[in-house]
C-alpha cells in the first residue's frame, strides 16, 4: 500500500496544540532540552499516532534541529530508524522509503561517512530507477546525490561524468524540471571545482546566480538574501583559485 500520512483528526489537546507549536521554530528552542524535545515527540506520537502529519513534522523538524547543532551521529540513528519504520510499514519500494533512504545517505554525509553514504546513495539510485523510471525526478535526485558524494569521496572525475549527463537530461526536461535542475548544476559546480574545473565551475555558477536573482521566495524574503551570499561567497572562491593558479 502507498504510503499516506494520517488524516488530522479531532485528537490533539491544549498540551498536543503547545508541543505543535514548538516544532514550527527554525531552531530548537532554549527552554527545551534534548531529554524534553524527544518526549514531546513521543507525546505526540501516543497522542496523534505516527502517522498524523504533527507527528511527522515534528520528527523532520528534529533532524533538522540534530544537523544545526552537529549532532550527526544522533541524527543518522534517528534517520535509521525512520528508513526501518518505512520499511517494515510500507516496504522498501515503496516511494517514501526510497526518500527517507536517500535522506539517510545525506545524514551519513554530514556524519563524515562519505563511504557510507555514497553506498547507500548508489543502493537507493539503483532501486529507484527500478522502482520509479530513470526519467523521475526522485531518481534524479539520487543520481545528483551519488554524483556529489563521490565527487567528495575522492571520485571526482565519475561524479562530474555522472553529473553532467544528469545535467543535460535534466535541461532537456524544461521548465517542469527547473527546481530539479538548479539542484543539478550545484552539485556540478561543486563537482567540477573538486575535479580542478575551476572555469567550467565558475561559468555554471554564474548561471546559477542569474537564475537566482530571479527567483521569488515569497513571504520570507532572507531566504532569498541567504542563498545569494551563499552564492557569491561561493563564487568569489572560485575567481580566488582561478587567480592563485
Amino acid at each position: 500500500m502507498p504510503e499516506e500520512a494520517e488524516r488530522p483528526g479531532s485528537r490533539h489537546t491544549l498540551g498536543t496544540w503547545r508541543i505543535r507549536r514548538r516544532f514550527r521554530h527554525w531552531q530548537r528552542p532554549k527552554s527545551r532540552d534534548w531529554p524534553d524535545v524527544y518526549e514531546d515527540i513521543a507525546r505526540l506520537t501516543r497522542a496523534l499516532g505516527r502517522r498524523h502529519p504533527d507527528t511527522l513534522a515534528g520528527r523532520s523538524r528534529v533532524l533538522m534541529w540534530l544537523t544545526d547543532e552537529g549532532r550527526h551521529a544522533e541524527a543518522v540513528r534517528l534517520a535509521e530508524a525512520e528508513v526501518a519504520d518505512s520499511v517494515a510499514e510500507f516496504g522498501t519500494d515503496d516511494p517514501g522509503t526510497l526518500r527517507r533512504r536517500r535522506s539517510l545517505a545525506w545524514y551519513r554525509r554530514r556524519a563524515g561517512d562519505l563511504d557510507g553514504a555514497v553506498a547507500e546513495a548508489r543502493a537507493v539510485e539503483r532501486d529507484s530507477v527500478r522502482v520509479l523510471g530513470p526519467g523521475h525526478a526522485d531518481t534524479h535526485r539520487c543520481r545528483a546525490a551519488l554524483g556529489r558524494f563521490l565527487a567528495e569521496n575522492g571520485e571526482p572525475a565519475e561524479g562530474v561524468r555522472l553529473l553532467r549527463a544528469l545535467y543535460a537530461e535534466s535541461l532537456a526536461l524544461g521548465r517542469q524540471r527547473r527546481s530539479e535542475t538548479r539542484s543539478v548544476r550545484d552539485a556540478l559546480v561543486a563537482a567540477l571545482e573538486s575535479h580542478g574545473d575551476l572555469r567550467e565551475a565558475l561559468d555554471l555558477l554564474d548561471e546559477e546566480i542569474a537564475a537566482e536573482r530571479g527567483t521569488v521566495h515569497g513571504v520570507d524574503e532572507n531566504l532569498g538574501d541567504h542563498e545569494m551570499k551563499r552564492l557569491r561567497e561561493w563564487r568569489g572562491r572560485l575567481v580566488a583559485k582561478l587567480v592563485s593558479r
